[in-house]
């Protein structure tokens, strides 16, 4: 694989993952990729995770120095008591405050898909709490891949669990398992390649015919959808069915009328958070909100449409706000938030208004014990907030 193409794969861990890392070591070929280890480490004991690694490796190992530059066929390690995230192939160290909660996995994802953009994978193993759950969409965002650990498998559920429940999980495997899949999907470059806005006719003829079948199978159009995504993801798919061409993927999805339905999934990435946009909801809430509460008399109704909404971050954020804001002037208006989007897993997600703990970081412990009820590693929107929305599959599309 040409150096520059290089890809990183990103490997999170917490409690209990040492066992799967070497699990998964112990499959790993030398395939031309590069390896970065971030595991919550005990800033006051030594560690030995190098030498243990490198009996289930024969990769070159290091533990990460700042600015030390990510070659293929390496293993990089983070340092205990540091953050680390990555620029131009280089991996940058700062101090980790243990006073604050340990969030090492986001912050190094968070970086290597604004680095590597569609060259970074990430993969979440075995560890308590939700790390990784933020930063697995960010790689989503920019085209990546994301495979998580069977929660069967590890011996703590919490990151795995709260990665998949957060929708951005690719691909769900044991670690041992993990390997092979990667070396599959690395494939899809060699299609990717292949498919450029100057393919083939015949080529063009099935692109055409499998975004049909799309729209006869699920009310998606992906006609207008951006291209590069359309063919990248395509091409996946045709690298882990072991397909070669566009026309024998058109024949093997006629065949096999639920791979359309698990194809047109992987068109559909929800990006999101509450309170997302900051400046937004602090415009909505000094300024946008309370101009419409006052204008409302107290027979109205107040009606909201969140348009693309994803798995209900924002829709929930705008309740709150409005609750907030109803509450302080002892008003009493019916709310109906009308919450839209077209993928049916996202909106699934959102109704059930249940959230990973890292929504800590973008939710004040306030709000949090007012609006939602904690419940092990999850936060549940109260029946308050959850009543004033509703969720609907709807296609928004302008000819």
């Amino acid at each position: 694989m040409d150096d520059k193409e290089l890809y990183i794969i990103a490997i999170g861990a917490s409690a209990g993952g040492m066992e799967a890392i070497h699990l998964l070591f112990d499959n790993t070929p030398e395939d031309g990729v590069s390896y970065v280890i971030i595991q919550h480490l005990s800033p006051d004991h030594k560690s030995f995770m190098a030498e243990l690694l490198a009996k289930h490796s024969k990769m070159k190992i290091f533990v990460a120095e700042n600015g030390m530059y990510v070659k293929p066929n390496c293993v990089y390690l983070m340092p205990k008591g540091k953050n680390m995230t990555i620029q131009d192939r280089k991996l940058l160290l700062t101090d980790n405050h243990a006073s604050q909660p340990n969030k090492a996995i986001d912050i190094f994802l968070n970086a290597l898909a604004e680095d590597q953009r569609d060259k970074s994978i990430a993969v979440i193993l075995s560890g308590a709490g939700s790390d990784g759950t933020k930063g697995i969409a960010a790689i989503k965002k920019f085209g990546g891949l994301v495979i998580v650990q069977d929660p069967e498998s590890a011996k703590f559920t919490g990151m795995p669990t709260s990665a998949i429940q957060s929708g951005n999980a690719d691909i769900i495997l044991a670690p041992e398992l993990i390997p092979d899949e990667i070396i599959a999907y690395l494939k899809r470059d060699l299609l990717v390649n292949n498919f450029t806005d100057k393919i083939a006719e015949n080529d063009e003829l099935a692109l055409k015919e499998i975004l049909s079948l799309i729209e006869q199978q699920t009310p998606l159009d992906f006609t207008d959808y951006k291209r590069p995504t359309i063919i990248r993801r395509i091409a996946v798919q045709m690298a882990h069915h072991k397909v070669s061409t566009l026309e024998a993927y058109k024949e093997f999805l006629k065949a096999n009328p639920p791979e359309i339905t698990k194809l047109a999934q992987q068109f559909l990435i929800s990006v999101t958070n509450f309170f997302r946009d900051k400046e937004a909801f602090e415009l909505l809430s000094d300024k946008v909100i309370p101009e419409i509460i006052e204008s409302k008399l107290v027979v109205d109704m107040l009606k909201v449409w969140v348009v693309g909404c994803a798995t209900g971050e924002e829709a929930y954020s705008l309740a709150i706000l409005i609750r907030e804001h109803l509450t302080s002037l002892k008003k009493d208006l019916e709310v109906k938030i009308f919450a839209s989007d077209i993928d049916k897993a996202a909106l699934s997600h959102a109704s059930k208004g249940v959230y990973a703990a890292s929504i800590a970081s973008d939710v004040s412990e306030e709000r949090l014990d007012k609006f939602f009820i904690k419940k092990e590693n999850t936060y549940k929107v109260r029946d308050n907030i959850r009543k004033m929305v509703i969720f609907q599959q709807f296609s928004l599309k302008i000819n």
